[in-house]
Formats: structure tokens, C-alpha cells, sequence
């Protein structure tokens, strides 16, 4: 979902005389066409459960397909692992603009032989990390074209907090808590999801979850909302504060729109470094972070957030250039344009 929201912030700020077409892996691809732009999903190799070498076959021909359907003069690839396909479809198409949409926050000395594939482009673009000066990751000396953070969304597009309210069926005066950590049990307080939402309860504070699949029999569910959208940072404005995962998207658009937020990083993740991202928040003194959490530990975090968060994260704007997709928009249209003389 990353990688999708990333291109649309792109595709949303190009010229009109630009027009994106998505060809994406995400079962999530529908999206797009909300906003206006064709699309097509091609299934990944284990949507498809084939062997590699098979696959990278598959996604070579159905992009030479799209190419040949759509003559693009640019092709944006947003990714930290190029395919081999791709590679295979750019040597048959040398005449159209490639471009590497590659954020950086990679783990120290990891996937550095995918840094190589740099060469297969003509143009790197890396999104900004307003953690930047945390990142120890191969990409953080490499060369690259570099923008701002990137979000779907700027300030102005935020529904205000009575609108957002009113859209997501919220009581317009409880405290509100976004919390998105993935699937948990929201009852198991062994668990970092059901640690939060037991603070949260202990702190008179009413929960709203990003993760649909809440599983049944769990017991306690009266007083935990659902909240489900695309971009749901427009209804940011709807909650007092934030306890979420720190991956590129939701880190970004919580600091720029203003949520004071528990960051929980995801551990497990093969390459991207969430826990520097959310340690630098921390250190800034824009957010608070727990890398393991208990009860004990998240109440006066949360508590705090709800007393100092806001004046906490305004501070970020001192340290914000802006919405790089504004830039990469300026870039892509630009060699759109050279590519169609």
C-alpha cells in the first residue's frame, strides 16, 4: 500500500497534460481509480504461487503488454527490490524514460546488491525521511535525486475535526485514540495491541482500530471502533492522538498533520528501519516511542500525549520542507514531456 499511495501522491501533482496509468502488484489497485486514473492489478509471485523464475516471465510479459498498449514515455517503479522483469522489459524499451522511486531507511548494510540496480534507471528519486539523519542504510550516501517527505495529502486536504467525525459515525466529544499496530487480539495485554487498547480504556480514552479482521469471540468489542478509508489521513483531525506502527506513510502523515502519537515500530520488517525512524521522533521530542509494550509502560506515554502532544508534534514543521511529491510531480512531468518531443 506504501508503494501505491506514494506513486498517486505523484500522479496527483503532475500536469493535466500528464496522464498516469498504474500497473501495480497491490491487491489495493482499485484505489487509483477513485481518484481518477486507469489501473490494472498483475499478481505477485505468491498471489500467483509461482515459481520465481516463472513469475519474473509473467510480470516481463504483462508489462510489455501495457507498454505496448499505452506507450508511455515514463516509467515510474516505486520499490526497494527492482524485479528481474524488470530489468529484462527496460533493455527492450530503451527509449522510454525509467525512474527508481526508492526511500531510503534501509537497514544497516542490507539489500546492497539491489543498490546496484540503480544502473537499470535513468533517474533515481528518493522520497525525504524526516528522519533522515538516522539512516544508516546503504541509500543514505547513494546517488539520488532527493525531494521532501511524501504524502498523499497536504494540510489543506484535512477534513476539520467535527467533518471527520461526522464521516467516520464517531461521538463528536469522547477522547478518541487512532491505533493501528496490525492483527492482535485486542484483549491479550501480553500483546503490544491489546496493551494499548488497555491503557487507553484504563485512561477514559475510546479506541478506534485500522485492523478490520478483528477476530471473533474475543469478548470486549463494544467500546472499539472500526474505522475504515483510503487516505484515512484526511480524518486525522478526528482523533486526539495516535499509537501506530512507523512505517514510511503512517510516520509521515502523523508528524505533518499534527497527531501526537505512540510510535510502536515493527520489528520484523526484512529491510525497512522503523525503529531509527521512531528513536529520531523520539529524541526530537516530537513523539513517544516503545519498542515493547506493556500496560505499565504505554499509560503515562499516553497520558502525556494527551496532555503535551499537540504543543510536541508542532514542532516538526520546523523540520518540514514540504510535500516532496510536489517536486518528483515537477520531475516526472518534465520527462514525460521530453519523452513525448
Amino acid at each position: 500500500m506504501g508503494h501505491l499511495t506514494r506513486l498517486l501522491a505523484y500522479a496527483q501533482r503532475c500536469a493535466p497534460t500528464v496522464e498516469p496509468h498504474f500497473f501495480s502488484l497491490s491487491q489495493a489497485a482499485p484505489v487509483v481509480g477513485r481518484f481518477g486514473h486507469p489501473y490494472e492489478y498483475v499478481p505477485s509471485a505468491s498471489a500467483t504461487g509461482l515459481e520465481p523464475a516463472r513469475w519474473h516471465a509473467y510480470f516481463a510479459a504483462r508489462l510489455s503488454a501495457t507498454i505496448e498498449r499505452i506507450h508511455p514515455a515514463v516509467v515510474v517503479f516505486d520499490g526497494t527490490w527492482p524485479y528481474e522483469g524488470l530489468g529484462l522489459v527496460r533493455k527492450a524499451y530503451p527509449g522510454i524514460g525509467w525512474v527508481w522511486s526508492r526511500r531510503g531507511m534501509w537497514r544497516a548494510g542490507m539489500n546492497r546488491e539491489q543498490l546496484a540496480k540503480s544502473t537499470w534507471f535513468d533517474l533515481v528519486i528518493e522520497p525525504g525521511e524526516f528522519a533522515a539523519p538516522a539512516d544508516q542504510g546503504v541509500t543514505a550516501q547513494a546517488q539520488a535525486t532527493r525531494v521532501g517527505p511524501v504524502t498523499l495529502l497536504d494540510r489543506d486536504d484535512l477534513d476539520t475535526r467535527a467533518e471527520a467525525r461526522a464521516f467516520l459515525g464517531l461521538d463528536p466529544s469522547v477522547p478518541l485514540a487512532l491505533v493501528s499496530l496490525g492483527a492482535g487480539n485486542i484483549n491479550d495485554t501480553s500483546g503490544d495491541l491489546g496493551a494499548v487498547v488497555a491503557a487507553l480504556r484504563d485512561l477514559g480514552v475510546e479506541v478506534c482500530v485500522t485492523q478490520p479482521e478483528i477476530a471473533a469471540g474475543q469478548g470486549r468489542l463494544d467500546d472499539v471502533h472500526v474505522v475504515r478509508d483510503f487516505p484515512l489521513s484526511r480524518r486525522y483531525r478526528a482523533f486526539d492522538l495516535a499509537v501506530s506502527a512507523t512505517g514510511y506513510n503512517s510516520f509521515h502523515e502523523l508528524l505533518r498533520f499534527g497527531v501526537p502519537t505512540l510510535f510502536v515500530p515493527n520489528r520484523s520488517t526484512a529491510l525497512d528501519d522503523q525503529e531509527a525512524r521512531s528513536r529520531y521522533a523520539a529524541a526530537q521530542g516530537w513523539a513517544h516511542t516503545l519498542e515493547v509494550v506493556t500496560v505499565d509502560q504505554a499509560t503515562p506515554l499516553l497520558a502525556d500525549l494527551l496532555e503535551r502532544g499537540e504543543p510536541m508534534v508542532k514542532h516538526v514543521s520546523d523540520a518540514d520542507p514540504g510535500n516532496g511529491a510536489v517536486e518528483a510531480a515537477r520531475i516526472l512531468t518534465g520527462l514525460a514531456v521530453e519523452g513525448q518531443d
